[in-house]
């Protein structure tokens, strides 16, 4: 009869709210992120136009620069407006999923479109998959008001609507699942996952409908296709040299990046704060129309310019780009993509992050081959660069792993791909230098807690009968932010567990929660949300802690 009742709260509790609030969530955002994508994209290709043109006549590349700082200056109304959209989404995602963020749903999801439309049109370095998860989030945060929603479910269907928003950008479903558990949340979690899986099978499937219909009056050319239409000859054993300095190779490079990302970050915040936003807005938006307008021999500026998908598929051309020009390519990104990112304008990082990879993989496959490697190969190894790039910067190896298969529609490199992934992040580890994402978010937190002064304190709640977390292990619950539980005291006074070793949340429970926070009211609103409203027995208030502003 128990198993019964569980059944029963389980499919009522847990798996209608995710397949439905899912599926509701992946169709809009599918939608949505599909119409965004395919805006950016003739952005980009119209912006491109207009630099190669430029790049004949003088006139005209004034008329560029100065056009360049009228979508600046329009860029930082926006941003006035709608604070939560600087930077890249995806951390900014992240920590409204973690609850350590607070956004505005509908006003962040709005100006995230149009501020990447604009920086995508000025050409500037960056990609739409970050703004994809942001906007994917915004629109679960307004699935979250509909009737019959619990608020203890806010997170959990925001967390469907980034993965989704990840998949439809980068046609990777797989990978867009894994974000949820391996980057946005950092655990393993039964809800995460379904409700990961519910959004991101809807929403891809959305956008897959849509991109059948374009096809069919010819809007688009090709459907469906990876995102990296490349063929990749196969290492063998004797050419496993190549993974293991390519990984060597890519952590360094990553290591490096991150470090130069991170400075960047204190460079504006500390030495640079008293610069207006519209100024570094404006510097970065006509630094990026100069490059773009620059051609010498066969560099070509706009190369340089938007997220860098066209360029990773250049790339895996050995004769289209020689030495020279890839390691000026490489260098311009290089501090060009960290220098946009820590400006604050809005876009993603992801796919330039991977041309970075890919340019170093580039410069590596040209030696392989003077050191013996197969020209066959070379494609290879710039996917192979690309990938542990990524694996190394963000410390989301598994995702590295899936992203290049997904990407490239080929599974029989994946022994080497999983070579380089795991040399990069292991000394990455060793090292000890940050995941990208991770510092970008705590520069956020930052920002929004400036001047405020978190608690440490210790609560003791009793779950009541209608409450959100009965029948739910305590690693499925999302906590409020920085909260741990404790101790469990079984309402029956008899010690248990349940599910191979889990400890599963029942009616009457006592469960003593430590958390640290800078809103006590809110973290106790959050908590009566999942527990059950009702008289804190204990509230032990440790010392205020002042945080620590540094410049």
């Amino acid at each position: 009869m128990q198993k019964r009742n569980d059944y029963k709260n389980y499919f009522k509790n847990v798996f209608v709210p995710v397949l439905v609030y899912g599926a509701l969530t992946g169709l809009v955002v599918g939608t949505i992120v599909f119409f965004f994508k395919w805006v950016a994209e003739w952005l980009m290709e119209k912006s491109a136009e207009i630099y190669h043109i430029a790049q004949q006549n003088p006139w005209i590349a004034v008329a560029v620069i100065a056009g360049a700082l009228v979508l600046a200056f329009a860029a930082y109304w926006l941003q006035r407006w709608a604070p939560e959209t600087k930077g890249g989404g995806i951390p900014r995602a992240e920590g409204v999923l973690r609850g350590i963020l607070t956004f505005r749903w509908l006003r962040t999801g709005i100006a995230v479109i149009i501020n990447s439309w604009i920086s995508f049109f000025a050409g500037l370095p960056l990609g739409s998959e970050g703004p994809s998860v942001l906007l994917g989030t915004a629109i679960g945060g307004g699935t979250c008001k509909l009737p019959l929603s619990h608020d203890s479910w806010d997170r959990y269907i925001m967390t469907g609507g980034a993965c989704a928003g990840f998949a439809v950008a980068t046609s990777a479903p797989v990978t867009g699942i894994l974000f949820a558990l391996e980057e946005a949340h950092k655990r393993f979690t039964p809800m995460i996952f379904l409700m990961a899986m519910s959004s991101v099978v809807f929403g891809v499937a959305a956008s897959n409908l849509w991109s059948m219909l374009f096809k069919h009056f010819g809007l688009l050319q090709h459907y469906p296709a990876p995102l990296f239409d490349i063929t990749l000859a196969n290492f063998d054993m004797k050419d496993i040299w190549v993974p293991l300095i390519l990984g060597v190779v890519i952590a360094v490079v990553a290591c490096c990046y991150n470090l130069v990302v991170f400075a960047m970050g204190k460079l504006w915040d500390g030495k640079l704060k008293k610069v207006p936003q519209w100024a570094k807005l404006m510097i970065v938006f006509a630094l990026t129309a100069g490059i773009g307008l620059i051609v010498v021999g066969n560099f070509n500026g706009t190369d340089a310019l938007f997220g860098g998908s066209g360029l990773i598929v250049k790339l895996t051309d050995y004769q289209k780009f020689s030495w020279a020009v890839i390691l000026v390519l490489f260098l311009i990104r290089f501090f060009t993509i960290s220098f946009s990112t820590s400006s604050g304008a809005t876009g993603g990082v992801f796919i330039p992050m991977l041309s970075i990879g890919a340019l170093v993989g580039a410069l590596c496959g040209k030696l392989f081959m003077v050191m013996g490697m197969d020209g066959s190969l070379y494609p290879t190894v710039v996917i192979l660069s690309m990938s542990a790039f990524m694996g190394a910067a963000t410390r989301a190896p598994l995702t590295a792993l899936v992203f290049t298969v997904e990407c490239t529609w080929s599974f029989s490199n994946l022994f080497y791909v999983g070579i380089t992934v795991f040399v990069s992040y292991l000394i990455c580890e060793l090292v000890k230098v940050e995941p990208l994402y991770d510092v970008l978010l705590e520069r956020m937190i930052e920002q929004q807690n400036r001047g405020k002064q978190h608690q440490i304190v210790e609560l003791v709640y009793v779950v009541k009968e209608t409450a959100f977390a009965v029948g739910k292990s305590i690693r499925d619950v999302l906590w409020p932010a920085n909260t741990k539980v404790t101790h469990v005291e079984a309402s029956d006074n008899i010690k248990r567990m349940d599910d191979d070793g889990e400890k599963k949340i029942h009616i009457g429970d006592t469960l003593t929660l430590i958390t640290q926070t800078y809103d006590l009211d809110a973290t106790k609103h959050e908590l009566d949300d999942i527990l059950g409203k009702q008289t804190v027995l204990q509230d032990e208030i440790g010392e205020e802690m002042p945080i620590d502003n540094k410049e």
